[in-house]
């Protein structure tokens, strides 16, 4: 309609800048035409041999001046004289005067008007042509984004390009939510990465330190896991950081701790830091009993059943809460004291949850340091190993050797295996760890075997890390292999706890150990509440009774009473039964009376180096030690009874 209207304007205009040339080439050439330069194109007439035209067109035209025709065409009358007429022809006026009098005005009115005109026709051609070619490379943008644009009638290029445009600007928008969604998003739970937690709590604790308000964060982190996705895969497991994740944000919704992000809609307090860690953040705390009321929540949801298709899951949660500024000033730092307080909840029996005080931090720098200073120790084979020997009740000849390791720092000396050993096991250290006890108790018991002790074993100690990293079987026989002691000198130590977790897997590993001779002993018995059903089918030579009873068994009647039942049930399943603990003569007796046939404890000696075994056991004795195959190891005269020293 624009154009249609632009032409009209273009047509009118010409008409008029036309007529105003016609009258002013007219009313010049009437005048030029007088002069008598022009006399031979006037022209005489009798007012008989022409007629006049009588018209309001050729009034208008020819401003009222008179016009008449003949024969030959019209004519302007100049003059009248009695029955005679002066005039010229039209002609002669437009084709004398035209283009001699008027060719400045004509040019004037080409460069005025018409070149103009064509100088915005080319303009218009050119940008029509560059809107065509824009739209030929927007349609091409479209056909990329796979975008297809409803036909719109008498779609004009500029509309047509705005409207791919929008489109355009949608889609663009859409990646863009996309794309922040993919960075900050973590893939398998919908919720916030770590960065994006990190970088939104930056945010909020500058805001609560302008505001004065305290805020909270809680670290979560799930108890079990590990044996889901190691029972049961890691697809499995997946599921169940989904139906996590989904608990977890039904509880920021339920107490109005939701705030999700204006572009990508992705709950801001609630993240998954990575594996099985998630926590939740509290923007506004008003006061710690919000902070514990929500935790308590936490750990009721993750106690509840999971279901998985037909399988049921049990798992549940430890929890750190840190309270800013009290706890820390900086995101990273709160959520470092959240992870210390979550620790300690693991430490102190899991499915609780603890408050970060700075007494939890100092243990915290104190197992970062440690954990660093064994990696140290385990390059520069700064660990080194005691034997403690299980003897025989009757006549107190050696049974085997338990390999125990011990740490001496350079700095402050003997570090405890109750202090670094669960630091090993968290870190997997115990891993590279573990192959060196196993290497070098297996190196020391081959040479005590060679030098004729080929009736005592060495022990030694497993973990639940190694059941879990290690194929037993291999690396047993590989290590022993290596080290030349045979099968039937290792006896293997796994706690009864471990033995319950094993999966079949585990168990079978052992029993193909047993056939090729390693023994299998049940370390601190009667702590894991394993069925005497579960006990008659693992495959195990030996029980160690835990301590506890040994030092109840003397005030206590029911300890008595259960170290008989122990005794009695390794007679009828051909299990060998030691006591561990034993640190009085007086425990000495009841065990010896109960029937109980070997035992170990500081009564009997303590952990001694490589060095004082081979000159108690070899040196004194060894051509008993060469006709047996093991040696008395006596205690000390002082702490049994006559008739048991003599022996």
């Amino acid at each position: 309609m624009a154009r249609f209207s632009r032409v009209l304007l273009v047509l009118f205009s010409s008409m008029m800048v036309l007529y105003l040339m016609f009258v002013i080439t007219f009313t010049q050439g009437m005048g030029v035409l007088q002069k008598e330069n022009f006399h031979q194109a006037i022209s005489t007439f009798q007012i008989s041999e022409v007629s006049a035209i009588d018209s309001q067109i050729a009034a208008v035209l020819f401003l009222e001046n008179e016009i008449v025709k003949d024969t030959e065409g019209y004519y302007a009358v100049l003059s009248r004289q009695g029955g005679q007429i002066q005039a010229v022809k039209i002609r002669d006026i437009f084709s004398k005067v035209m283009l001699f009098s008027n060719l400045p005005l004509l040019l004037v009115v080409f460069f005025a008007f018409v070149f103009p005109y064509y100088m915005s026709s080319r303009a218009e051609q050119k940008t029509a042509k560059s809107l065509g070619q824009v739209n030929e490379q927007a349609d091409k943008l479209l056909s990329a984004f796979s975008i297809e644009l409803a036909e719109v009638a008498q779609q004009n290029p500029v509309s047509k390009l705005s409207y791919t445009l929008n489109a355009l600007n949608d889609r663009v928008l859409h990646y863009q939510r996309e794309t922040e969604t993919n960075i900050f998003q973590d893939k398998l739970t919908g919720l916030a990465d770590r960065h994006a937690y990190l970088s939104y709590l930056e945010i909020q604790l500058a805001r609560a330190e302008e505001a004065g308000h305290k805020q909270a964060l809680l670290f979560v982190d799930l108890d079990g896991f590990k044996q889901v996705n190691d029972s049961f895969g890691h697809s499995f497991g997946d599921e169940v950081l989904i139906q996590v994740a989904g608990r977890l944000m039904n509880i920021v919704r339920n107490h109005d701790l939701s705030k999700t992000h204006p572009v990508n809609h992705i709950e801001q307090n609630l993240s998954r830091l990575g594996g099985d860690e998630f926590s939740v953040f509290i923007e506004h705390l008003e006061d710690e009993g919000q902070a514990i009321e929500i935790a308590q929540s936490i750990l009721q949801e993750m106690e509840r059943d999971f279901l998985l298709g037909n399988k049921v899951v049990k798992i549940g949660a430890s929890i750190g809460i840190a309270v800013y500024p009290d706890s820390a000033s900086n995101p990273n730092t709160l959520l470092q004291m959240a992870d210390v307080a979550m620790f300690r909840a693991k430490t102190d029996g899991r499915g609780i949850f603890r408050v970060y005080s700075p007494e939890m931090g100092s243990k915290m720098r104190r197992y970062h340091y440690l954990l660093e200073e064994m990696r140290l120790a385990l390059a520069t084979q700064n660990f080194s190993l005691s034997f403690q020997p299980i003897v025989h009740v009757e006549d107190c000849s050696i049974d085997y050797f338990e390999s125990l390791v011990r740490w001496n720092h350079p700095a402050e000396g003997m570090i405890t295996p109750g202090e670094f050993i669960p630091i090993a096991e968290e870190s997997n250290l115990i891993l590279e760890l573990g192959d060196w006890i196993l290497f070098e108790a297996c190196r020391q018991m081959a040479a005590w075997y060679n030098a004729g002790m080929r009736k005592v074993r060495i022990s030694v100690n497993i973990s639940a890390v190694q059941l879990k990293h290690r194929r037993m079987h291999q690396w047993v026989m590989q290590t022993i292999d290596k080290a030349g002691l045979p099968p039937s000198a290792l006896l293997l130590e796994i706690t009864e706890s471990c033995f319950i977790d094993a999966p079949q897997k585990v168990i079978e590993e052992f029993e193909k150990l047993r056939e090729d001779g390693v023994q299998i002993a049940i370390d601190d018995f009667g702590t894991g509440f394993s069925s005497l059903s579960t006990l008659a089918e693992l495959p195990i030579d030996v029980i160690k009774v835990d301590k506890l009873f040994i030092d109840q068994a003397n005030v206590n009647p029911k300890y008595d009473k259960i170290l008989n039942s122990i005794s009695e049930l390794g007679q009828h399943l051909n299990l060998k039964i030691v006591a561990e603990g034993v640190e009085q003569a007086q425990q000495f007796e009841l065990v010896k009376k109960l029937g109980i046939q070997c035992v170990q404890g500081y009564l009997i000696s303590r952990p001694e180096t490589s060095r004082n075994v081979g000159s108690k056991v070899l040196n004194s004795n060894f051509s008993q030690v060469a006709q047996s195959g093991t040696n008395v190891w006596q205690p000390q005269a002082s702490e049994l009874p006559p008739e048991q020293t003599s022996a």
